[in-house]
């Protein structure tokens, strides 16, 4: 007997984590739910099989159950990871608005300053102590801040090239693998990537990674949300790792970049209000 439809999506997504947008969990998840959907509605036994008009009777079926946007939204990025797993990525719409779904979450974080610095502090610590994996979060931190960089963008870049005489940071790992290049203006930005650099170098990275060559993306991204939170950083208190991406927007909104830059430089590759990040 073949696997189970849940069992060769589930193991197609496992070989293809590193490029998942959603978190592992909610990823799987929602990988679980649209494969039973897929045996029970169509009898599917093979994920190869798998048509736009599966996509479509699936978004139909959610959306006459009256799902959230948002929920939709996440669901629909789990498709287009399954679909490129399988080589069908144009049997998913690129855009969410291609199914007349549109986000209106505006949750923007007032980080939380003070206890986001004294995190990165103590990882300044840590990493001169010697730490390995404080080093590679530390490097991190200073991304984040300096640049808006989501968690694991943050880990993947390192790259930094030079075009007319301008530097700019080559983002990795952005949602939906989409790679962005962010112009390195100021002071801040430049010691975050020298700083990245150093820490490549001291952990001994052969690619220029700020990972420690003996650990896996995932194992990198576990261990930079363990210690953030053992520091303090929660959700719960406005200083998780992605307030230091909101409070970058905030910034650039107070020193009058326009909306238009500010979601660029994000890199939202959808039409987005920047309400996302900036209060009204």
């Amino acid at each position: 007997m073949g696997k189970s439809l849940v069992s060769q999506v589930l193991g197609l997504i496992g070989k293809n984590w590193s490029k998942a947008s959603l978190t592992r969990e909610a990823l799987l998840q929602h990988a679980k739910q649209f494969s039973k959907f897929m045996e029970s509605k169509f009898g599917m036994n093979d994920i190869q099989n798998l048509k736009t008009k599966h996509i479509e009777a699936y978004v139909r079926d959610m959306q006459a159950r009256n799902l959230s946007a948002g929920t939709i939204a996440n669901r629909l990025t789990a498709l287009r990871t399954i679909a490129k797993a399988i080589g069908k990525v144009n049997i998913v719409e690129r855009t969410n608005a291609a199914y007349s779904i549109k986000r209106t979450r505006m949750n923007p974080i007032q980080a939380n300053t003070e206890l986001i610095g004294k995190i990165r502090s103590e990882l300044a610590e840590k990493a001169v102590a010697g730490d390995r994996i404080a080093k590679m979060c530390h490097a991190a931190a200073e991304l984040r801040d300096a640049f808006g960089l989501r968690a694991k963008e943050s880990l993947k870049t390192f790259k930094v090239v030079e075009r007319e005489g301008k530097l700019y940071l080559q983002v990795e790992g952005a949602k939906c693998g989409r790679p962005r290049d962010l112009e390195v203006r100021t002071e801040a930005q430049l010691r975050a990537v020298q700083l990245a650099a150093e820490v490549s170098s001291a952990l001994g990275s052969g690619t220029g990674r700020i990972m420690p060559p003996e650990m896996s993306l995932k194992g990198a991204v576990d261990a930079q949300r363990t210690l953030w939170r053992k520091l303090g950083g929660t959700k719960e208190n406005n200083a998780n790792m992605h307030a230091q991406r909101h409070e970058r927007f905030q910034t650039m909104k107070s020193e009058g970049v326009s909306n238009a830059d500010i979601m660029k430089e994000a890199g939202h590759g959808e039409a987005r209000s920047p309400g996302h990040y900036i209060p009204k």
